[in-house]
């Protein structure tokens, strides 16, 4: 059974892998067997972060990138290529939101916050896949959202709907792909996660109108933790998830159903 689940001789990528999630994913895939590469716009922690999973025996390799550049995505690519000798998993994890109220939504806010949550994702992934099929395959995982499918009313009347958008758009390419690199051994998937805790959304928790309205609509009655997400991520990095592809992994204490 372990071996289902190992990652031992994998090399994964971990985007917005100095943020609070993509720290917690890039330890919990390394602590699966993966050699680790950090992806992110501002690299601070990234050089505590690979000490630690150096100590777990795993290659570590940090690299700055903005995904929304393509430039940027392709050296990412071929620097984790010609550092550490391939790529297998690709954890598409950066993203953004903005709070404001509707009307005060600008054109730059929008572009923003879709070129990240999408455009990237697109770019990125198409160049990671690539790769992947000349190597026999791989696994793509795109964080999604439950606002992908879900409306929050926020109690402040802060719009999600460029951010919802965005995660929407993340669903509906992860069906895409999964179905044109089928063929290719290449299983794409995502994940919706609930509000998590994470430095970012500690403003949400301790705003007492909006952590009522969270928890009024989460059934199991709580945000999520970054723990909760790493089983998830292993399982579609891993071998076991190798008939599954082109699906949402919800993660929301069951908010999505209640």
């Amino acid at each position: 059974m372990s071996a289902l689940f190992s990652l031992v001789d994998r090399i994964a990528l971990v985007t917005g892998g100095c943020g609070g999630i993509g720290r917690g994913l890039a330890r919990g895939l390394a602590e699966a067997g993966a050699d680790i590469v950090i992806a992110d716009i501002d690299l601070t922690g990234a050089d505590e972060l690979c000490a630690e999973i150096e100590t777990m025996g795993r290659r570590c390799l940090a690299v700055k990138t903005d995904i929304t550049q393509i430039e940027d995505v392709e050296r990412l690519v071929s620097t984790t290529t010609a550092t550490l000798g391939g790529l297998h998993v690709l954890v598409n994890n950066a993203g953004t939101n903005i709070r404001k109220r509707l009307d005060e939504v600008t054109p730059d806010d929008w572009d923003r916050v879709l070129d990240l949550n999408l455009k990237g994702y697109f770019f990125l992934t198409r160049h990671a896949g690539q790769t992947m099929a000349e190597n026999g395959g791989g696994k793509v995982i795109n964080m999604a959202s439950l606002m992908a499918t879900s409306v929050f009313r926020n109690p402040h009347g802060q719009t999600y709907a460029p951010y919802s958008a965005s995660k929407g758009g993340v669903i509906s390419l992860t069906r895409a792909l999964a179905v044109e690199w089928a063929a290719k051994n290449i299983q794409v998937n995502s994940i919706c996660p609930t509000f998590i805790e994470t430095p970012l959304t500690q403003r949400l928790k301790d705003d007492p109108v909006v952590f009522d309205a969270i928890i009024g609509r989460t059934p199991m009655g709580r945000f999520g933790r970054v723990d909760d997400l790493v089983g998830p991520c292993v399982f579609l990095a891993s071998r076991a998830s190798d008939l599954v592809t082109g699906t949402t992994l919800y993660v929301d204490g069951g908010w999505s159903v209640s």
